[in-house]
């Protein structure tokens, strides 16, 4: 397979061509056009890196590295380059993810949400505002839409969102909990275009998970979700957490033997992070010991799998090490979050808003935040766990406050 790559919307390479090839799980890079020295190794190391991984998948379009990315080489895959490169070697930067809230309504409650607290004292997107928005993502350069929640399976309409998203331009998929994912939903979602699910696993444990998530039925729902989705033909993934105590207990090594046996593509471990239900919860939070353990047992699990199935952790890549170094913190960067009522936010763990989409566009409020003081500025290590950020941005929020909370000009 072999995909060529060119750069319209950015001025210094109109005309450069990159043509991407993969041979079995190697790609091949052939760039044709002047570019300086810099770019020319840049555009090497970023294919190298996923050369030296072993794929998900090979599919027709590419190699499938990651569900949060779309197959290389692949016209979807290029938009994400073009943004990459706008973002890290010319500094304008533009967003190759968005999650978008398409409910706010939920089965559930977590000890962990992230969402609790959120305004409702708004009304929530309608269909046809959801459409506008998933467009202005698209048009911005976005190559990744996840729909989330709330709980997005308890909206009606999920499927004409998803249908928006052409393979084409972008990647889809949807984060859950997977209690309405029944045989005939997953049917209909893959049929809408979905590519993926990211299933949320507390534990290992069904009955730890079931309290988790404050539902009898939770653990029983993520079994049978994997299979319906499996069934449907969507990539899986699985979402869960850690907690100082959890990595100390090596508890992603029992959600992975789990996940192996499950058939699952992928597993992303997301830190504990203080904030919704979590705020006041600081003696969970990782240390750096629990942080090395995490590190090491997704090594391991990752060398033992060779790409049958993948661990991210968020310890990764905020680790400010290789690769990782490019990710860093997501939120302003790779990656913008809109609420279910419309809201800007850097991402859905953070509970300021930049501005709201039923009064300015997506792209007018994504230059907002990338130029703003807290996010002008690529970071390695996630704002949401800065203490510095969070005295600056986050502890001065008044107690009671509609969330997420606008964040003042500079």
């Amino acid at each position: 397979m072999k995909t060529i790559y060119q750069f319209p919307d950015i001025p210094e390479m109109r005309h450069l061509t990159v043509i991407v090839e993969n041979r079995g799980r190697k790609l091949r890079t052939k760039i044709e056009g002047r570019c300086s020295p810099k770019l020319w190794l840049w555009t090497k190391w970023y294919f190298a890196a996923f050369s030296q991984m072993h794929p998900l998948a090979e599919e027709p379009d590419g190699n499938l590295y990651s569900l949060y990315l779309p197959p290389i080489p692949s016209q979807a895959h290029a938009r994400t380059f073009t943004s990459t490169l706008s973002s890290h070697i010319f500094k304008r930067p533009l967003p190759i993810a968005a999650t978008i809230g398409v409910s706010e309504d939920c089965q559930y409650h977590c000890v962990h949400c992230s969402a609790a607290g959120r305004s409702r004292s708004r009304p929530v997107l309608s269909i046809e505002q959801l459409k506008k928005v998933i467009r202005e993502c698209l048009d911005l350069g976005v190559a990744n839409i996840t729909f989330t929640g709330g709980e997005p399976l308890l909206q009606k309409e999920l499927e004409e969102c998803v249908a928006l998203v052409p393979g084409r331009l972008a990647t889809s998929q949807v984060f859950t909990n997977a209690l309405e994912l029944t045989e005939s939903r997953a049917r209909s979602l893959k049929e809408a275009g979905l590519h993926a699910v990211q299933i949320s696993l507390d534990s290992p444990v069904a009955h730890e998970h079931n309290q988790l998530r404050g539902h009898p039925n939770a653990f029983r729902a993520v079994q049978e979700g994997i299979r319906n989705a499996l069934q449907a033909g969507l990539y899986v993934g699985i979402s869960t957490y850690a907690t100082k105590k959890t990595a100390h207990d090596h508890r992603l090594l029992q959600i992975a033997r789990l996940c192996s046996e499950w058939g699952v593509h992928e597993i992303t471990v997301f830190d504990a992070i203080n904030t919704g239900r979590m705020k006041e919860q600081n003696g969970q939070l990782l240390d750096m010991a629990a942080r090395k353990v995490l590190l090491t047992d997704s090594k391991a699990i990752n060398r033992k799998f060779r790409g049958k199935m993948r661990v991210a952790t968020q310890s990764w890549t905020n680790s400010g090490k290789g690769f990782a170094r490019m990710i860093g913190c997501l939120a302003g960067h790779m990656q913008i979050h809109i609420t279910s009522q419309g809201d800007i936010t850097p991402c859905d763990f953070t509970p300021l808003s930049f501005g709201n989409v039923t009064t300015q566009s997506v792209r007018e409020l994504w230059q907002k935040l990338v130029t703003h003081p807290a996010y002008s500025k690529h970071t390695t290590y996630c704002r949401m766990q800065d203490p510095e950020f969070r005295k600056a941005y986050i502890e001065h929020i008044p107690e009671g406050s509609d969330l997420p909370f606008y964040i003042h000009e500079p």
